[in-house]
């Protein structure tokens, strides 16, 4: 069996590596099936809240699907331990995407502060609908690139997958902060 630098101090088997396991599955328990669902709702209902008029009984009715699948999204994340078999950097982000998500609610449900509320409720759910596109991204390059590259013989760690990570999540982020500067409600 040979074994993989995880980090500075420690080495996990190949086999245990999230790419190298025998199940290619693209969910691995039952929470995971309910984050995968939830993510895909999360997706679906946030494209539409975003890209179609805001204010209106459509645009509430999927702002709440949309709010309701993001904090089960959230919470299963908090609850999935198998990349690293511990609290992690990534369960920090489902914190702060649950934290923006219920503060974006509140300001559309409370309108407060009144001269403020609807920035507010603005930036707070399109960054987390930004923050979901950028795990889709992470999370799908992963599950592509990775078994493409040990494919055709090169060397995966877990460096190469936070860097991964790290870059697809960044140009999301990048390109998402340009295009909700531009669409600000005034």
């Amino acid at each position: 069996m040979t074994t993989t630098l995880t980090s500075g101090r420690c080495a996990r088997p190949a086999h245990l590596l999230p790419w190298r396991r025998p199940n290619r599955a693209m969910y691995h328990s039952p929470t995971g099936l309910v984050h995968l669902v939830a993510s895909l709702l999360a997706l679906a209902s946030g494209a539409v809240v975003f890209f179609r008029p805001k204010a209106g009984a459509l645009h509430r009715r999927l702002g709440y699907v949309y709010a309701a699948s993001m904090l089960t999204v959230n919470v299963t994340a908090l609850l999935i331990y198998r990349l690293t078999g511990r609290f992690n950097f990534l369960h920090a982000f489902a914190l702060i995407s649950l934290t923006g998500v219920i503060l974006g609610l509140r300001h559309a449900v409370t309108r407060r502060p009144r001269e403020t509320w609807l920035l507010s409720h603005y930036y707070w759910m399109t960054w987390s609908y930004a923050g979901l596109l950028a795990a889709l991204v992470a999370e799908s390059g992963t599950r592509l690139v990775l078994p493409l590259l040990r494919s055709h013989g090169v060397a995966v760690s877990m460096g190469l997958f936070w860097t991964l990570v790290g870059l697809l999540s960044g140009v999301v982020l990048f390109a998402a902060q340009r295009l909700i500067n531009r669409h600000r409600p005034a």
